[in-house]
């Protein structure tokens, strides 16, 4: 059997036309409706083309499924519809899976049952501001099971199909004035094979996420979403999603036949908690709609125990309408063509142009926040947020950063590092009032495992310092709070209270940088043409002279920044140190 290979850009092209579908028709939401029911009003004509920046239609409200593909899903023809024939898949074993060229899967991850249960949710709790910890009690699950059922295998890493659960936590009393939580988690992978063989490796993981949202159970006849297979325009049969239904369903966290979770507000000052035990390991970054997080990962031979504990944050929805012409400008719109009447669309907040589409948009809604509802949820970084990173931040295999923000927008990727500053530097986009009128504070968090930072700037194990800072779209710094510290393997860093609308986030790292070690050199003896039996003369041993610690400024002169380096580094004449 061939080495089998990894889909790069797998993920781009199979989750862009779910991610980026079309909305239902809505209605605003009226006085007195919570900010988490928030939806986008009716277009005023089919002219125009909505954008709606908010973060609860993910990932989370997508079907799970197993596919198997004759063909690289990657196979295009020239109207963007993929040329493999697809078909759903029963397990890793399924007949069609084994035949196809592809696998993905996409799953919800049920709770676990068993301590040796892997690719499940252990449990939920909360932390109320008194300091007393409530462990969340299973209710039941939502919807009753998962519409496209298939069998894990742990050693492939393809979890079993479950569903998200609705959880109570007694006394933590949300905005509806209940104590009900829905707690989703998903993973998804895949992977090109060779065909009519059997796979031998480990599925590589695309996405990991998961979610706490207050809710309050609403009776009513609703249709789970559900993935079938449909005709494509050029006669292959492909995986379509279908989304859930039903009257209200748009502010539903998860719905079931006959129940819709509805979405409500987080009670104040209460920090959640999240266990999963997962197989594996959790690799690259995290990115998350928390503030404060503190992280455990516990990685044995067999499984992980991963639990994040943090406030929920509050985030700027913003919505509005723009002109088709205009529209159809925009990077990347080639992935939705072609634009439909009456289409409202949702980028989310770390895709690549997010940051540039958000820039457009916000000249028409008076840099003012539409609804700024709470959210609890993190999720993975995809691969092409990961391209072009330093080569510190990526590991395969483990867990590096996380990275949490209440902007409406973010940099689609980890930290950048900037050589000229030696700052890693983080792009936020959030308009630059609430909802209510008020000025909208950020707030920022960077948990980053400890080696990996004395990678980046080459430091050595001494503790390090930080210096924090943000600044304006002019390159002026605004007025935030940071803090640091470093424990159990990660440094922690925040900003908070910074304005809007697009500032960066600089952190630099200060240290003790690594000294290259006195080098040994061995000089050979040299012996003269004997006249007569002689000794050879003994081999001398020289050492390199030590090493002097030296150091680097940088130094500013108006708009001129230069950097000096030496044991005892001044700035020249006219500059001053920065």
């Amino acid at each position: 059997m061939k080495k089998v290979s990894r889909s790069k850009r797998l993920l781009l092209i199979f989750f862009s036309l779910m991610m980026l579908s079309t909305l239902p028709h809505v209605t605003s939401s009226a006085e007195g409706i919570p900010d988490e029911q928030y939806v986008l009003p009716l277009a005023p004509n089919p002219n125009v083309v909505g954008l709606y920046f908010v973060d609860h239609v993910s990932r989370a409200q997508l079907a799970p499924g197993f596919l198997g593909a004759d063909a690289s899903l990657n196979s295009l023809d020239a109207q963007n519809f993929p040329t493999a024939t697809q078909g759903l898949c029963d397990s890793s074993n399924d007949a069609l899976c084994i035949a196809g060229a592809q696998i993905v899967y996409y799953a919800h991850l049920p709770r676990c049952l068993h301590a040796a249960d892997v690719d499940c949710i252990v449990g939920i709790y909360a932390i109320k501001p008194n300091g007393v910890r409530v462990e969340g009690i299973y209710i039941h699950g939502m919807p009753e099971k998962p519409s496209n059922q298939f069998l894990g295998n742990p050693e492939l890493g393809i979890p079993q199909s479950g569903v998200d659960g609705l959880w109570s936590l007694p006394e933590v009393i949300n905005g509806a004035g209940t104590d009900t939580y829905l707690v989703d988690a998903q993973k998804s992978g895949g992977i090109i094979k060779e065909r009519n063989s059997s796979l031998s490796q480990r599925i590589p993981l695309y996405f990991f996420g998961a979610g706490i949202t207050p809710v309050k159970s609403i009776s009513g006849n609703f249709t789970p979403a559900i993935v079938a297979l449909a005709s494509s325009p050029n006669g292959t049969v492909r995986w379509t999603h279908y989304s859930a239904a039903g009257q209200g369903v748009e502010v539903c966290a998860g719905v079931s036949s006959s129940e819709c979770a509805r979405r409500e507000a987080f009670p104040p000052n209460v920090v959640f908690g999240l266990s999963l035990r997962l197989s594996g390991g959790i690799p690259g970054w995290l990115h998350g709609r928390i503030l404060n997080p503190l992280i455990t990962h516990e990685r044995n031979s067999s499984s992980t125990l991963f639990t994040v504990q943090a406030l929920p944050v509050s985030i700027p929805v913003v919505a509005g309408y723009v002109e088709r012409s205009t529209f159809l400008k925009l990077p990347e719109i080639q992935f939705m063509q072609p634009v439909r009447d009456w289409s409202a669309y949702t980028p989310g907040p770390s895709a690549a142009n997010s940051a540039s589409w958000l820039e457009l948009l916000l000249p028409h809604v008076g840099e003012k926040a539409q609804a700024n509802p709470t959210a609890w949820r993190f999720d993975s970084l995809s691969y092409s947020s990961l391209l072009g990173a330093n080569a510190c931040m990526n590991d395969p295999k483990s867990l590096v950063g996380f990275v949490t923000t209440n902007s409406t927008v973010y940099s689609a990727g980890p930290p950048s590092f900037n050589p000229v500053t030696e700052s890693l530097d983080y792009t936020l986009v959030s308009p630059h009032f609430t909802s209510k009128g008020e000025v909208f504070k950020g707030a920022y968090n960077l948990v980053i495992r400890s080696d990996v930072a004395r990678c980046i700037y080459n430091f050595t194990d001494a503790p390090v310092q930080a210096i924090i800072s943000v600044t304006d779209q002019s390159g002026q710094k605004t007025v935030a709070v940071e803090s640091m510290s470093e424990h159990d393997g990660w440094i922690y860093l925040s900003a908070s209270g910074f304005t809007f609308s697009s500032p960066t986030v600089h952190v630099k790292l200060i240290g003790t940088p690594i000294l290259k070690v006195p080098t040994l050199t061995t000089t050979p003896s040299t012996v003269a043409t004997p006249t007569e039996p002689s000794t050879p003369s003994p081999t001398s041993t020289t050492f390199a002279n030590p090493i002097a610690k030296r150091f680097t400024i940088t130094c500013v002169k108006g708009k001129t920044v230069k950097k000096v380096t030496s044991v005892k580094p001044i700035c020249p004449k006219g500059y001053t140190k920065k």
